[in-house]
């Protein structure tokens, strides 16, 4: 089911295969975690995420594709943060850039800046 543009990313974690969604899902559950406005997410990231932003980030995901898919939950944040330690660096760095590469309201997240081309003449 990984499909990094669409916001889905498998993690081997907590002792089984997990499929992380960042859909409007994860962010309603995520802004609720962190105890923030969408509109005031972007300075969850300014200096880098914090181990609880960490934690949020990964449990709201999970907890977005399991109930969009009808999954038990057999976890809470607390177990999930303990899992933190199973990941590897690669990875984590896999979850955030999948993150970064989903679409909120229509606008990607991603840093990436298009630049603006040249205007063609008309071919009247």
């Amino acid at each position: 089911m990984a499909n990094k543009h669409k916001g889905y990313i498998d993690i081997q974690v907590g002792g089984k295969k997990r499929t992380l969604h960042f859909s409007m899902n994860f962010w309603s559950e995520f802004t609720e975690q962190l105890g923030v406005s969408l509109q005031d997410i972007g300075h969850v990231f300014e200096n880098g995420i914090s181990l609880k932003g960490l934690r949020a980030l990964i449990y709201s995901a999970i907890l977005a594709n399991d109930q969009e898919q009808g999954n038990e939950i057999d976890y809470n944040v607390y177990s999930v943060g303990a899992w933190l330690d199973e990941l590897q660096a690669e990875t984590i760095n896999d979850i955030v850039e999948t993150m970064l590469q989903s679409k909120i309201l229509g606008n990607s997240l991603g840093v990436e800046t298009q630049k603006a081309g040249k205007p063609k003449p008309s071919k009247k």
